[in-house]
């Protein structure tokens, strides 16, 4: 008894460290440890993939467009323009357009100094500012594979006309010093019996030479046109507009001299516009 004694010591000694390999060689019942991250990893892929899905909801577009008119030359302003797209088929817009008309009877003057030239009789440049609000109806959408929409315009909204006298350079002698003189004056006093208006005309002054004599004349205008929107990658925005407009002025505007004044005046016009949707 008194020899047996340690073995069972021994075996009570050493029994908790058989227990203790026994659980841990033992395989788990419990979920391990590398499919806990991959069952987050999936629960965090499920928002990402719908969110890649989802497509990009167009509510409208900003667009500036360059444009030339036939009472222009190949520049004839720039134009603003803003639509919100709440429904397909029909969207409101808003526009600003800053152009300069021309009489169509305007002709540049056969006699030039230097290759300088000027419009013969021209009285007066008639900028125009349009502040409108109209409206687009989807004509044509464009197809699944791309391609260009259609759509119709018609706008409207005053008309902010501001008359500036066309200035002409002169060359003329000084009778005090003898000496010539080259000065920047209305078209109008050419034709007066002045120093000034027996001189030579070189060539035609500044655009705004005269904005400081320029007056107001309000009106109201009238725009249809059609819009020709172009394929483009990610969200840019490209057009092409034709259209025409009609504008009439509370007064009469004289542009050309020996030419009877008009309060009403036609343009057809093409503008390119360019911009972003959002």
């Amino acid at each position: 008894m008194k020899q047996a004694l340690p073995k069972y010591v021994l075996a009570l000694l050493l029994m908790p460290s058989l227990i203790w390999a026994q659980r841990s060689g033992s395989p788990s019942t419990t979920t391990s440890p590398n499919q806990i991250p991959s069952k987050a990893s999936n629960s965090a892929k499920t928002p990402n993939s719908n969110a890649g899905t989802s497509s990009f909801v167009e509510r409208g577009t900003w667009a500036i467009g360059l444009t030339t008119t036939t009472n222009s030359g190949i520049f004839g302003g720039f134009n603003l323009r803003k639509s919100w797209n709440k429904n397909p088929s029909r969207q409101p817009i808003i526009g600003l357009d800053i152009v300069n008309l021309k009489d169509y009877r305007e002709f540049t003057s056969p006699f030039s100094y230097n290759g300088r030239s000027y419009i013969e009789g021209k009285l007066n440049n008639l900028l125009i500012v349009r502040p409108e609000f109209g409206m687009q109806w989807m004509l044509f959408k464009k197809s699944s594979e791309g391609g260009a929409a259609l759509k119709g315009i018609l706008a409207t909204g005053p008309s902010l006309g501001i008359k500036i006298p066309y200035y002409v350079d002169v060359s003329y002698l000084d009778p005090n010093s003898g000496r010539t003189i080259i000065k920047s004056i209305p078209y109008t006093e050419t034709m007066a019996n002045s120093p000034t208006g027996r001189s030579v005309i070189v060539g035609e002054g500044g655009y705004f030479a005269g904005s400081g004599d320029s007056k107001m004349v309000p009106g109201w205008h009238l725009k249809s046109g059609f819009d020709i929107e172009l394929n483009t990658i990610k969200r840019n925005y490209l057009s092409l507009e034709v259209g025409f407009i009609v504008d009439v002025f509370q007064n009469p505007v004289e542009i050309l001299n020996q030419t009877s004044p008009r309060s009403v005046y036609t343009t057809g016009y093409l503008t390119f516009f360019f911009g972003r949707t959002y």
